[in-house]
C-alpha cells in the first residue's frame, strides 16, 4: 500500500497537470461535438453562399432548416436517448450503443436534405447537410467492425467544405482545430490514433467528392 501511494505521489510531482489536461480534453470533446462544431460552420458557410448567390428573403429560412435538422434534432434524440438509458453517455462511448442515434441522426440528416432541396436546390448548406448524411452512414457501417473517431469525421467534412468554398488560406485554423480535437479523443481513450486519422480523412474526402459529383455551386 505504501509502495502504491509512493508511485502515485511521484507521479503527481512529474505530472502535476494530468488532471487539467483531462479536463481540457474533455472540454474540447463537447465544444467540438458534430452537431455543436456544426452552428458556426452553417452559419458561416451559408453567409458565403448567401453573398455569392442570395435567395431573396430566404437566407434566415435556410439557416433555420439547417439548424433544426443538422443540430437541434440531432441533440435532441441523443438527450433522449440518454434519458432513456439506451446509451451511456451524450458522446456515444460505447461501441455498440452507436447504431440507434447514428440511424436517427441519419434519417435528420437525410430528412433535412430532401427538405432544403425541394426548397432551396443545391444550395452550400443543403449538399453540407446531405455529406453529414452519407458520412454518418459510412461511419455507422465502419462501426460494426471498427471505432471509427465521428468526432474527426464531423470536422474533416467542414474542413473539405471550408476549402472549396474559400481556398488554401482557411486549412492552416482548420487543420489546427483538427489537431486539438484528434489529440482531445486519443487523450482520453475514446480512440486510437488511426481511429481519428481515418475518421478525419472519411470526413474530408467523402465530403469532397460529393461536392465535386453535385456540382454544388460555391
Amino acid at each position: 500500500m505504501l509502495g502504491q501511494a509512493h508511485v502515485n505521489l511521484t507521479e503527481n510531482i512529474l505530472c502535476p497537470s494530468r488532471p487539467r489536461l483531462r479536463k481540457l480534453a474533455r472540454l474540447v470533446t463537447h465544444v467540438t461535438a458534430p452537431p455543436v462544431l456544426a452552428i458556426p460552420g452553417y452559419y458561416l458557410l451559408g453567409s458565403i453562399a448567401q453573398e455569392r448567390y442570395p435567395i431573396a428573403g430566404g437566407f434566415t429560412m435556410v439557416l433555420a432548416m439547417a439548424f433544426f435538422f443538422g443540430v437541434i434534432a440531432p441533440i435532441g434524440l441523443v438527450v433522449i436517448l440518454k434519458m432513456l438509458n439506451l446509451i451511456g453517455d451524450i458522446h456515444i462511448g460505447r461501441q455498440s450503443q452507436r447504431t440507434l442515434p447514428f440511424t436517427l441522426c441519419i434519417l435528420s440528416f437525410s430528412l433535412g436534405t430532401l427538405v432544403m432541396w425541394n426548397s432551396f436546390g443545391w444550395h452550400l448548406l443543403t449538399a453540407l447537410l446531405g455529406c453529414y448524411a452519407v458520412n454518418t452512414l459510412l461511419v455507422m457501417l465502419i462501426n460494426f467492425k471498427w471505432k471509427i473517431s465521428v468526432h474527426a469525421a464531423g470536422i474533416g467534412g467542414p474542413i473539405a467544405a471550408f476549402f472549396l468554398a474559400v481556398g488554401w488560406s482557411v486549412l492552416p485554423f482548420m487543420m489546427l482545430l483538427l489537431s486539438v480535437v484528434c489529440w482531445a479523443r486519443v487523450h482520453l481513450k475514446a480512440h486510437s490514433v488511426s481511429q481519428v486519422l481515418a475518421g478525419s480523412t472519411l470526413g474530408f474526402a467523402t465530403t469532397l467528392l460529393l461536392f465535386g459529383f453535385f456540382q454544388v455551386p460555391l
